[in-house]
């Protein structure tokens, strides 16, 4: 029994002793940036009294093997340090040096440039010779991270439709370029702003999908990003930003933007002021300045304005956005004036009306055909209007304490307005209807039949 027991321990006494040297190595630092940079690869190894390196080998995994790149030797094998045929790809790119000692020192690879083949897993094996003969030993493994920076966008994102954007068009945006390794992102910004080129809005777009391919010798990305954006009048002249995102955060200086985006819009915001201010005016006086101002792209030019006079037919009085009423004037035929002033910018056209109290003529006739469809409104102080050709739409009241009859001029027009009553309450009546600017107007006590067809 005694004997078997010895026996075994003289085994893992002699196991033991084959690990005596003990070997590392060592990637500083252990992410290597691509191109030139300043890389090392250390194998170091420390012995035992009693036993001398004979050679040390730096290894790469290539095809799912580790296989010997460069071979060192010790001073007492007095050769140069070399690259071997599996190792030819650090050619010119690195700086082999031996270890001094055989007992406690390393064999060193020095890079001073990184490329994307250097990304691998590494060990070094030591050779060494004691007592008991030559053996090697091996270390653990270590890595090389290859990252590579991110670079500004290709180009400025392109958009599509790239002209003639409306308000409601939908925008697609485009933005390429290198993302960088690890892989990076984009992020999109939309710039608002106003004509003087100041934002008034900024807004990100985080979560727009980068889909990126890896660049075959750069070992990089390149990514492509989209951005759809329905356009709205606040967009004209808006900037859109593709921005890199790299390992989480945005890169300040790598971006591209477009420059501001025209897009047309309608006309709106119609104001029609006086100058004076007078809610009325006395017979003679003058001058009075009528201004039109609003807000569409294109902008409305001198001769997108016209003044109208209202009366029993429309007529045009000038272009421009102001009309200047040199004399104010009453006679039977112009004893309540309404202004109109029709306004183009060639993406809508856009009614304003003014109108000026004014004693209204009581008078019946039935010389004209019933029109097609008739509005009664009351004649009121200056009031403004805003219309859109072909659709005219008014908020008319009128009352009728004395149930006069809707009979005017031998004709009921109470059959033509779907829900019109005429009995002892205001009536208001809010239609969509097409307008005939030059149909007669019929009046009857300070109210107004307006023909429309």
């Amino acid at each position: 029994m005694s004997a078997k027991i010895i026996h075994v321990v003289i085994v893992l006494f002699s196991l033991i002793g084959i690990e005596t040297i003990s070997v590392r190595i060592q990637a500083t630092p252990p992410d290597a940036l691509l191109g030139q940079t300043s890389l090392q690869m250390r194998c170091s190894y420390t012995t035992v009294t009693g036993e001398f390196v004979t050679g040390v080998d730096i290894q790469a995994k290539i095809n799912g093997q580790f296989r010997t790149i460069a071979t060192f030797y010790t001073p007492s094998v007095p050769l140069n340090a070399t690259l071997t045929t599996n190792g030819n790809y650090l050619s010119d790119r690195v700086t082999l040096t031996n270890p001094t000692t055989s007992s406690t020192d390393s064999a060193l690879i020095q890079f001073s440039q990184i490329v994307c083949e250097d990304e691998n897993v590494y060990m070094c094996q030591v050779g060494y010779a004691g007592s008991d003969g030559s053996r090697s030993a091996i270390s653990t493994v270590a890595n090389i991270n290859v990252k590579g920076y991110p670079e500004q966008p290709d180009s400025v994102p392109s958009y599509v439709p790239s002209a003639g954007i409306e308000e409601g068009n939908n925008v697609v945006f485009t933005c390429t370029g290198n993302v960088g390794k690890p892989q990076g992102k984009f992020r999109w910004v939309r710039y608002r702003r106003n004509s003087n080129g100041a934002t008034i809005q900024e807004t990100p777009y985080e979560t727009e999908t980068t889909t990126a391919v890896q660049m075959p010798g750069t070992c990089t990305f390149n990514g492509t990003s989209q951005l759809t954006l329905k356009m709205e009048q606040i967009d004209n002249n808006v900037v859109v930003r593709c921005q890199v995102i790299y390992q989480d955060e945005p890169q300040g200086s790598l971006y591209k933007q477009t420059d501001g985006i025209n897009v047309y819009y309608r006309v709106r915001n119609v104001q029609v002021t006086k100058s004076p201010t007078n809610l009325s005016f006395a017979e003679g006086a003058g001058p009075i300045t009528l201004t039109c101002t609003s807000d569409g792209n294109p902008d409305v030019t001198n001769t997108g304005y016209t003044w109208y006079k209202e009366s029993k037919y429309y007529v045009s009085l000038g272009t421009g956005p102001t009309y200047v009423i040199k004399k104010v004037v009453i006679t039977t035929t112009h004893n309540n004036g309404s202004y109109i002033e029709f306004l183009n910018n060639s993406t809508n056209i856009v009614w304003k009306v003014i109108r000026r109290r004014g004693k209204c003529k009581r008078s019946l006739t039935s010389r004209y055909k019933p029109p097609a469809f008739v509005i009664l409104a009351r004649r009121c102080s200056l009031v403004t209007e805003v219309t859109k050709v072909p659709l005219w739409k008014l908020k008319c009241t009128r009352s009728n304490p004395n149930n006069a009859s809707p009979v005017i001029g031998g004709y009921d027009y109470s059959t033509l307005v779907p829900g019109m009553n005429f009995v002892n309450r205001p009536l208001w009546l809010t239609r969509d209807i097409p307008f005939k600017k030059n149909f007669p107007v019929v009046t009857q006590d300070n109210v107004v039949a307006y023909g429309l067809t």
